[in-house]
């Protein structure tokens, strides 16, 4: 059991996550004479650039997943306007499926990467956490009682899905076959991150009787 938000549906599946940083080596000059530095935000923005269109135009997707998510989420470079930056770097989230799993993505961006030193660039690439994608059938005898009980609290049935967030569920079963009984089920709702993120107060009382109720059947069984 994962306690992640998922409010009344139970996750058996979920993408896997990725976060590298590149950084970027240049020279620095007076913004006045460029020639005489190297600016290194300039080759970091050509290859983030064929980044987005080799990663955000394929055609690789997951039945249940939908398509791998690319987004560079924090970018720095320079010291003050009139100095060419002599470092840049980028941080990257990837969102990964089973049918472009983390292993593609890192061999794409390495390609990328020498792409882009062979023309003079200086850039390194850190992967600095990778998480695998992990599918369940959602047919295990621990999620069907999940399902009976939450329904008896939820007042409706609990289907499950597939979410694209990454759990710990990666670390967890990542080899334990698609028949493991896993369940990402907690209280919760679509508004992660944002500002006016929330909990409603009776799901959540909801969830503590659930837990109670599901752990003390599963484990009497």
């Amino acid at each position: 059991m994962v306690g992640e938000p998922s409010g009344y549906s139970i996750a058996i599946a979920h993408k896997g996550s990725m976060d590298t940083k590149l950084t970027s080596q240049g020279k620095e000059a007076h913004s006045s004479m460029p020639e005489k530095g190297y600016n290194a935000i300039d080759p970091l923005m050509d290859l983030l650039v064929k980044a987005n269109k080799a990663f955000r135009e394929t055609d690789k997707n997951n039945p249940d997943l939908g398509k791998l998510t690319f987004n560079t989420t924090v970018f720095t470079g320079g010291e003050q306007v009139n100095m060419i930056p002599g470092e840049a770097t980028a941080q990257i989230n990837v969102r990964t499926i089973p049918e472009f799993n983390n292993s593609l993505v890192e061999k794409k961006l390495t390609e990328l990467v020498k792409a882009e030193n062979a023309q003079g660039a200086k850039i390194k690439m850190y992967i600095y956490m990778s998480e695998p994608s992990i599918k369940t059938d959602g047919k295990s005898e621990f999620v069907k009682l999940a399902q009976k009980i939450g329904a008896k609290y939820a007042e409706k049935p609990i289907p499950t899905v597939a979410i694209k967030p990454v759990t710990d569920a990666s670390n967890l079963i990542a080899d334990k076959g698609p028949s493991y009984p896993f369940a990402m089920f907690g209280p919760g709702n679509d508004t992660p991150h944002q500002v006016n993120e929330y909990v409603d107060e009776k799901m959540y009382l909801n969830f503590v009787k659930i837990y109670t109720e599901l752990f003390v059947a599963y484990l009497n069984k």
